[in-house]
């Protein structure tokens, strides 16, 4: 990786850093290269604007998520179902060490975003899709196996079950605590 990229990569880890805690919204150009300790002009000389900015962010975000995703749902060696289960508990033992203050970055940019950028929406919506996708492929191939005997769609279940995810998330973080996350593992049994 050149300096350059190097340099580039460092405002973009601190400006998320910050815009995990404070939300896009609470997040501020000054506050980005404060945190990654660098003058206001070399923010401008790798982004165009904020915007700019929280798009390479979810990019790089959903990248991070995809390739564990991936990880995880395509181990053809662990039996489907237990992949979607390590899949979701893995991200428990995540929002357990940062003690529920951030939930989901994709997220929480969803939520904040997705009605004052098109340009956000669009990529979330997107990135969001390569992960329901995985989870379906999963979810297929228990059933191919019959491991799941109820007349499920894969990928309307996996829609349902990232979107519920999601919701649980946000209950985490606003109660700060695992329950609702709990609450979803348990449901996985249910469903399937």
């Amino acid at each position: 990786m050149s300096k350059r990229d190097l340099k580039k990569e460092k405002i973009l880890l601190a400006g998320m850093d910050v815009m995990k805690r404070r939300g896009y919204n609470g997040t501020s150009v000054k506050d980005i290269v404060d945190a990654a300790a660098v003058p206001k002009g070399s923010f401008y000389n790798y982004f165009e604007s904020k915007e700019a900015f929280a798009l390479e962010a979810v990019e790089f975000a959903a990248n991070e998520v995809r390739c564990s995703a991936e990880t995880v749902l395509t181990d053809t060696q662990i039996a489907p179902l237990m992949r979607v289960r390590t899949y979701f508990e893995s991200s428990i033992q995540d929002a357990c060490c940062n003690e529920f203050r951030e939930g989901c970055f994709l997220g929480n940019m969803c939520q904040e975003m997705s009605d004052s950028s098109d340009a956000i929406r669009i990529l979330l919506h997107r990135k969001f899709k390569q992960v329901t996708g995985l989870l379906a492929q999963a979810i297929g191939e228990a059933q191919e196996r019959g491991d799941v005997t109820r007349p499920l769609k894969p990928e309307q279940t996996a829609e349902f079950l990232f979107n519920a995810w999601e919701g649980a998330i946000m209950r985490a973080k606003a109660s700060k605590c695992r329950e609702p996350l709990d609450a979803f593992l348990g449901m996985l049994d249910v469903i399937f």
